[in-house]
């Protein structure tokens, strides 16, 4: 299980703004391409309870918010378990890399091949709220992500295009339920220790409109559950 710590800093950007600061990303940290393209595709399937209590977290303002995705990128067949546990802006995500046996497990609720796989520790937790809570599959949520980070890999810049939510149904259909207005698209800064004040002058470019809102409280919102 792989665990990694950041502060985490989520803003709603126009693409006025975006092609502001885009070549000074590109020049100052590093491309993170995951392929030979600027950008890759996300996928994200997201798991909540019987009365959403993960997307209820974030419209009470709670400070700690949890919830569990399936992770995929252009590959389908290389897929992760993640957990997302968040105190205001601190997050923690922990991960592991899953065989279509644990997915399709997961996604049917299959108890004697997930309990085969209990050496991973990432999947027992999962094991125990899928049935404490009766965790679900809820939705898909899609999007194309192009990432930056520095060197010493404290910090990670991605930008978020054309974000699409649909609900899951078992197949990825064609997602035509838009979160975002065509003209904007979502900013995330993380670092681990600090932001660096290159980064925090290249911003001040812009106008930022700063959310403590998931993706997945929007897709939520969205379908309309």
């Amino acid at each position: 299980m792989k665990i990694t710590k950041r502060l985490e800093h989520k803003y709603i950007i126009s693409y006025v703004d975006y092609f502001k600061i885009i070549d000074s990303m590109r020049n100052l940290l590093i491309h993170d391409k995951h392929g030979e393209n600027d950008s890759y595709k996300v996928i994200s399937i997201y798991m909540d309870d019987l009365v959403f209590t993960g997307a209820a977290d974030k419209a009470f303002g709670n400070q700690v918010h949890k919830k569990y995705r399936v992770r995929y990128y252009d590959d389908p067949s290389k897929k992760k378990l993640e957990l997302k546990y968040k105190v205001g802006e601190e997050s923690t995500k922990y991960s592991c890399t899953i065989s279509d046996e644990i997915f399709n497990a997961i996604i049917e609720q299959d108890l004697d091949v997930l309990e085969r796989h209990f050496d991973e520790k990432l999947i027992r937790m999962y094991t125990l709220d899928m049935l404490k809570n009766m965790l679900s599959p809820i939705c898909y949520i899609k999007y194309k992500r192009e990432a930056f980070k520095d060197e010493l890999d404290n910090l990670r810049v991605t930008f978020d295009h054309s974000l699409n939510v649909e609900r899951y149904t078992g197949h990825e259909n064609e997602m035509e339920m838009k979160l975002l207005l065509d003209t904007n698209l979502i900013m995330e800064v993380k670092f681990e220790h600090y932001m660096p004040r290159t980064i925090r002058e290249i911003l001040k470019k812009i106008s930022l409109n700063q959310i403590a809102y998931s993706k997945y409280f929007m897709g939520y919102n969205s379908l309309e559950f």
